[in-house]
C-alpha cells in the first residue's frame, strides 16, 4: 500500500531557485512534537537523524526520510508517525522556526559542538568554499529557467484546446466513476518524489499499490493531476500531492494513502517510476497528427531542454563537491563524542515508552 512513499524530498532546486515545503511540517495533524536541528555543516545533523530513524525501526515504528535535494545521501529531516515525532534540519535555504518555541516545537543545537578556537585559521578557506558553493546555484538555476521557457514553448506549439481535450479524456478514462462529495473534504499534504540533484533527475519509489505512469513529456498534465486530486479531496480521501520541481506550482502525481492507489507524471527525462503497473500515453495523444515540420521542430526544442537539465545537473554537482570541502574542513573541529552523547540521549527519551527502558 502506498502509505506514503516513506523517502521523499520536501525541498526542489526549481527555474525559480530553492523551493521549499518544509514549513507545512508545523500544519502537519499527525505530528505532535516537532525538533528543529541547528548547526553549520560537518557537526552531524544528518548522521543524528540517522541514527534516529534507525532506533525507531529497530523499536518497530515507521519511519519517514526527507532526503535533501543538493545532496540525496543526505537526510534533512525525518517523520515518525507512530509517537507524533518530525526532526527537520532547520538551516538555509530550508530554515524552520518555532512557530511557538517550547510549545510543541523546539531546538537541537548542534553547533555548540564545534571547538571554535580550532576554526579560526580555517575561516579564510571556509569562506571561500562556500562563496564557490553558492556561485554554482546561479547557473543551475539559470539553466532550469531556460528548459522551463522551452517547455513552455512546446504546450504553445501544441495549443490550449488540444491540451485541454487530451487531459479531459485522460480524466474520464482515469476516473471511470462520479466520486460522491464528502461533507468532510479530505486533508492535502504536499511532498516533492522527484527532484534536480547533483546525483542527476532522480524519481523516488513510491509503496505498492495501484500506480499510474502518466508519460507527460510536454507537462500538460498539471490540471490533469490538480482535478484528480481534488476529485478525492472532495470524496474525502486524504490525497498527498507530489509536486513538480520543473514547475513547482504544478502537481507532477497524487497518491491517495487510504487506498493504495497513485497517479504520477513521468518527465522524459527523469526515470519511470519502478513500481507502475499501468501507463497512460499523454504525450502520444498531444502529438498525434501533429505535421512532420512541427514534430521535429519540436523534437529540437526536447533535446534542447534535455540538455539544459543536465547541465543544470552538472553546476549542482559542482557545487555539492565545494559543500564537501566545506564538511572536510569543519569535522577535525567538531566534537563528535559530544555529538553521540546527546543522540543516545534522545533516543532514550523519544522511545523509552516504546522499549520500556527507563
Amino acid at each position: 500500500m502506498i502509505g506514503l512513499t516513506d523517502t521523499y524530498f520536501l525541498g526542489a532546486n526549481t527555474p525559480e531557485g530553492f523551493r521549499s515545503e518544509y514549513g507545512t511540517l508545523q500544519r502537519d495533524p499527525r505530528i505532535e512534537r516537532l525538533l528543529i536541528v541547528k548547526g553549520g555543516s560537518g557537526c552531524g545533523k544528518s548522521t543524528l537523524m540517522k541514527t534516529l530513524a534507525a532506533r525507531a525501526e529497530d523499536c518497530g515504528l515507521r519511519v519517514e526520510r526527507i532526503l535533501c535535494s543538493s545532496d540525496p545521501d543526505s537526510l534533512d529531516g525525518l517523520v515518525i508517525p507512530g509517537v507524533g515525532l518530525a526532526l527537520v534540519d532547520g538551516t538555509a535555504p530550508h530554515v524552520v522556526e518555532p512557530a511557538l518555541c517550547g510549545c510543541g516545537a523546539n531546538y537541537i543545537n548542534l553547533g555548540r559542538y564545534y571547538r571554535e578556537g580550532e576554526l579560526h585559521a580555517l575561516a579564510p578557506a571556509i569562506r571561500a568554499a562556500k562563496a564557490a558553493n553558492a556561485a554554482c546555484y546561479a547557473p543551475a538555476y539559470g539553466c532550469l529557467r531556460a528548459a522551463a521557457a522551452l517547455s513552455r514553448s512546446r504546450r504553445q506549439l501544441l495549443g490550449r484546446e488540444r491540451i485541454r481535450a487530451v487531459t479531459e479524456e485522460a480524466l474520464r478514462q482515469l476516473l471511470d466513476a462520479e466520486l460522491p462529495k464528502n461533507a468532510e473534504p479530505g486533508r492535502e499534504r504536499r511532498v516533492y518524489l522527484s527532484g534536480v540533484t547533483p546525483e542527476g533527475l532522480l524519481s523516488l519509489p513510491v509503496g505498492e499499490g495501484r500506480v499510474w505512469a502518466i508519460l507527460d513529456g510536454h507537462g500538460a498534465g498539471g490540471g490533469l493531476i490538480r482535478s484528480l486530486a481534488d476529485r478525492w479531496r472532495e470524496a474525502g480521501e486524504d490525497v498527498i500531492l507530489a509536486m513538480d520541481p520543473l514547475d513547482p506550482d504544478n502537481p507532477a502525481g497524487v497518491l491517495l494513502p487510504g487506498r493504495g492507489q497513485g497517479w504520477l507524471r513521468v518527465h522524459s527525462a527523469f526515470s519511470e517510476p519502478r513500481q507502475a503497473m499501468l501507463r497512460l500515453d499523454l504525450d502520444a495523444a498531444l502529438e498525434e497528427g501533429l505535421s512532420d515540420a512541427l514534430s521535429a521542430g519540436m523534437r529540437e526544442l526536447k533535446g534542447m531542454e534535455h540538455r539544459l537539465l543536465r547541465q543544470a545537473v552538472g553546476w549542482l554537482r559542482q557545487a555539492k563537491a565545494h559543500h564537501d570541502l566545506i564538511e572536510e574542513l569543519y569535522r577535525p573541529a567538531v566534537d563528535f563524542a559530544g555529538v553521540t552523547r546527546e543522540t543516545e540521549l534522545l533516543c532514550r527519551e523519544l522511545f523509552s515508552e516504546v522499549t520500556g527502558d527507563r
